[in-house]
């Protein structure tokens, strides 16, 4: 009989030894437990033009929303000198010229080896991608002399050249060669022209 009430009470004397152990102990808290990764990118402003669909065009508020041929629903103010807005109808196509900013993210994938991965990817659209502004660009031409990358679309279109002309770009200049895909986000910024599509 003593031996089990001794069992018992060191069970017990355990037990509040748990308790007290975990009531003094710091609460942690949810955020403090995932870390976010950041991601080290460039910035390279850019001027673009295309035909769009227009989905509804505001000439008091001066805001312009339209589909972008990629899909992107896009939002976006007009610049002061842009006067035609009150001509542009909702639903219309439309040419419109905004400027925008494409950062470059971290690489994806590298040279020639990652071809069939790359081939995979380019093929498959990711809504929430389209939606965000993100795509993948192709780097076809590095020149260090002159302080430029030129890269294409993973979806196609013209190749566009930027100039790397702070440390941060010559830096990530020196990281990449051709072949190389590149995550690139953009942040369009406001549109400078507009005209009816014919």
């Amino acid at each position: 009989m003593t031996i089990r009430s001794m069992k018992m009470t060191a069970g017990a004397s355990l037990f509040a030894a748990v308790l007290a152990v975990g009531v003094g102990l710091p609460e942690r808290q949810a955020s403090a437990q995932v870390t976010a990764v950041p991601r080290e990118g460039v910035a390279f402003n850019d001027v673009v033009t295309q035909r769009v669909k227009i989905e509804t065009a505001d000439p008091d508020s001066r805001t312009v929303a339209f589909t972008s041929p990629t899909g992107q629903l896009v939002i976006l103010p007009v610049a002061d000198s842009v006067r035609n807005l009150a001509a542009i109808d909702d639903g219309s196509m439309a040419n419109v010229t905004y400027s925008e900013v494409i950062t470059m993210l971290n690489l994806r994938q590298k040279g020639p080896g990652a071809q069939l991965a790359r081939k995979d990817q380019m093929g498959q659209t990711n809504q929430t991608d389209v939606e965000a502004g993100r795509f993948t660009l192709t780097v076809v031409g590095v020149d260090l002399a002159k302080n430029t990358v030129s890269v294409i679309d993973g979806r196609g279109g013209p190749v566009r050249t930027y100039a790397a002309n702070s440390i941060a770009k010559q830096d990530m200049l020196k990281k990449i060669k051709v072949g190389d895909v590149v995550i690139g986000m953009t942040t369009p910024l406001t549109i400078t022209a507009i005209s009816p599509a014919r």
